[in-house]
């Protein structure tokens, strides 16, 4: 890229924000890795990773320095590989995920997603052997994380998909008890999946993109908490109409900025530019998480009445204002109640002001789905079918993308407390109320209809 004054007056504002680019996500084609010989896919999928991702790490660096923004997270993502890897045993997609782990070791990235299979419409025997394969390919994998896509407002939901996919959520943490179940967390229950931006964990390279795409999501609580902070100095009893205003303009700015540094790195990479997407999902940074926007619009505690329809007005000026900044915004731009990575989101459980049929609600109106949420290990899979289903359903009658990750801990009990390393912090475990009254209607399988 060629500096220019234009570049060093956007770069002068970027500085002057609180901003950071929560992901960079590097989306590889690997299409054409597909062979029939197995030992040659997985070297082909090896090779083409290494090649292509090789100076993404280097270039995330570089462009955070010029640019005084902090790169969070590397990831990458590849073509589904259900797609790629047609016609593998269950022991053969282990391998494959394997290979996945070892290349984004290689290039140092945090993850790599695209273990993943689409089974709204039906499993095919390769999507069937994929999912019976998470439980060890989850256990025995670092960076891999996983997703299946189980509905859509256009074909309904595949109820059976949904209950295979519980049984292995358990299995796998199961066989991760040592460790809490962490297994549990990378995989993600995906609904209204917009194939063509893979901003969350898991998911895939989307279809109509080229072969090396880069793709930019945001944090923009912090930047939103900074501007409400200005207008309060202003107007202390600003309206939620003002409000939603200013929301909007952070969140463009923000955008833009985001915009800059995604292009720069794409150019350095020799990729296209894909897609923004701004999330309210949380950081390790103290009270950068929506939770602790909702005290300044006088939600005292999240669970409070109103709770729902303050994060639904942030949420609609939040994709007002990136749509107005870019045409190249994601089809999440969401906000994510990421429970184990949300220490103001934790704390409200264990001061038991946010219970589970609480967050649900959240989830519902304002949020994303149910997200990394710690539930009792004796939780029993119709009643995990059933949880996973109700949020699908609801987002496949809204027309709008939810994502479903559940953590199962093995030994623990409605309210004790579980800790763990790295991005996620501690929880509680929370009650289901109604636990194993809904096996028979899971049983009975199917799919729902699409919404007409």
């Amino acid at each position: 890229m060629v500096p220019n004054k234009g570049f060093f007056s956007a770069l002068q504002q970027i500085r002057q924000l609180p901003l950071d680019v929560r992901t960079v996500t590097l989306g590889i084609n690997i299409a054409d890795c597909a062979d029939r010989n197995f030992h040659k896919l997985c070297e082909g999928i090896y090779q083409r990773i290494i090649a292509k991702a090789g100076r993404m790490n280097a270039v995330c660096g570089e462009v955070a320095s010029l640019m005084g923004v902090p790169v969070l997270q590397r990831r990458l993502c590849v073509t589904p590989i259900d797609r790629v890897a047609q016609g593998l045993s269950a022991n053969d997609f282990v391998n494959v995920a394997k290979t996945l782990d070892g290349a984004a070791a290689n290039v140092h990235a945090d993850r790599i997603g695209g273990y993943a299979t689409d089974v709204q419409h039906g499993m095919s025997q390769s999507a069937k052997q994929l999912i019976l394969s998470l439980p060890a390919a989850l256990t025995q994998t670092e960076r891999v994380r996983a997703a299946v896509h189980v509905g859509s407002s256009e074909n309904g939901v595949n109820m059976e998909a949904i209950a295979l996919v519980a049984a292995m959520l358990k299995e796998a943490a199961e066989a991760t008890a040592h460790r809490q179940g962490d297994a549990a967390a990378k995989l993600a229950v995906l609904a209204n999946d917009s194939t063509g931006h893979p901003h969350l964990t898991g998911t895939a390279l989307g279809d109509g993109w080229g072969d090396l795409v880069v793709h930019v999501g945001i944090g923009a609580a912090a930047i939103i908490r900074h501007a409400l902070e200005q207008q309060f100095l202003e107007n202390p009893r600003a309206r939620l109409d003002e409000l939603a205003s200013v929301i909007q303009t952070a969140v463009f700015q923000a955008t833009r900025a985001a915009e800059l540094v995604g292009r720069e790195i794409a150019e350095r990479l020799g990729a296209e530019f894909g897609s923004i997407d701004v999330t309210l999902a949380p950081t390790q940074r103290p009270g950068d998480s929506v939770v602790d926007l909702l005290p300044a619009m006088g939600i005292e505690r999240i669970g409070a009445p109103g709770t729902a329809t303050a994060l639904a007005m942030i949420q609609s000026a939040v994709r007002a204002g990136a749509a107005f900044a870019s045409c190249a915004t994601g089809g999440y731009s969401r906000i994510m109640l990421s429970v184990l990575e949300d220490a103001s989101l934790a704390a409200a459980t264990q001061s038991g002001t946010l219970t589970f049929d609480q967050l649900c609600m959240a989830a519902n109106s304002g949020a994303n789905g149910l997200d990394l949420v710690c539930i009792p290990g004796d939780t029993d899979v119709a009643t995990l079918s059933a949880i996973i289903a109700d949020q699908v359903s609801f987002a496949v009658l809204n027309h709008r993308p939810a994502v479903v990750r559940l953590v199962v801990v093995p030994g623990k009990q409605a309210g004790d407390l579980v800790s763990y390393g790295g991005m996620k912090g501690s929880a509680l475990i929370l009650p289901i109320r109604g636990a194993g009254l809904s096996e028979k209607f899971i049983q009975r399988g199917g799919r729902l209809p699409p919404i007409r």
